[in-house]
């Protein structure tokens, strides 16, 4: 008994350093934003240059937080302590990592552009894109990475559903979860395939990143879904 408590106690403890290394990371991948997207002002200009950062700055958090929320969400209600969910964990810590700087590029030059559209002047720091091949390579690795994170979390709750005893009502939503992760990596890969074919010319540049819209009625679909399912349990 003694052997079996403490082999139940170290599974425990590396569990919550796990759980501690994932938040950790997403910590970072949050601090990496800031430091890249900003210098420390020292004069009001440079504090006028740093707020104008915020609204990219805040699209690019919020982004990374959804997916940190959905596998905290994933640990909370259906996770299992084996290899299979260790690595798909670490692979999704991985892609965070890597999403990171496409995330904070694209985003720095949608507003850049935006910004250059209504004041008539560049905004301090946003990236030079010099060419629509430039924009293309930029959707293709936030695409990507995108694609690749949403994977993970499909992985996740996946092995969860072949693998955990778990409840009528849970097993809706882990898979509510499921189709909407996949329909995440579908938009993905759709946004892939036009950032690809799109013609080099500006006015086609924008598609790749409004077929993202696509996301809402995706998680509305599969919410709706979810709701009949459970309706018809009570």
């Amino acid at each position: 008994m003694s052997e079996q408590h403490e082999a139940t106690h170290s599974g425990r403890v590396e569990v919550h350093r796990l759980d501690g290394f994932i938040d950790a990371a997403f910590a970072f991948a949050v601090s990496v934003l800031a430091i890249a997207g900003a210098e420390i002002p020292h004069n009001l200009h440079d504090l006028v240059t740093a707020l104008e950062r915020i609204p990219a700055f805040a699209c690019s958090f919020a982004t990374l937080m959804i997916f940190w929320h959905r596998q905290v969400r994933w640990r909370d209600h259906f996770r299992l302590h084996d290899t299979t969910s260790m690595l798909l964990s670490l692979a999704l810590v991985f892609f965070a990592l890597i999403f990171v700087y496409p995330l904070n590029m694209l985003f720095q030059a949608m507003f850049g552009a935006l910004y250059a559209s209504f004041a008539h002047q560049e905004l301090a720091g946003a990236p030079t894109i010099d060419s629509v091949r430039d924009i293309k390579a930029l959707y293709l690795c936030y695409g990507l990475a995108y694609a690749c994170m949403a994977g993970c979390l499909v992985g996740l709750y996946r092995h969860s559903l072949r693998k955990a005893s778990i409840s009528a009502i849970e097993r809706i939503d882990a898979r509510q979860n499921l189709f909407a992760q996949s329909g995440s990596v579908c938009v993905a890969t759709l946004s892939l395939v036009a950032a690809l074919l799109i013609p080099d010319a500006p006015s086609w540049t924008a598609l790749p990143g409004f077929i993202y819209v696509l996301l809402s009625p995706t998680y509305w679909l599969t919410g709706r879904w979810a709701t009949r399912a459970k309706a018809k349990l009570a």
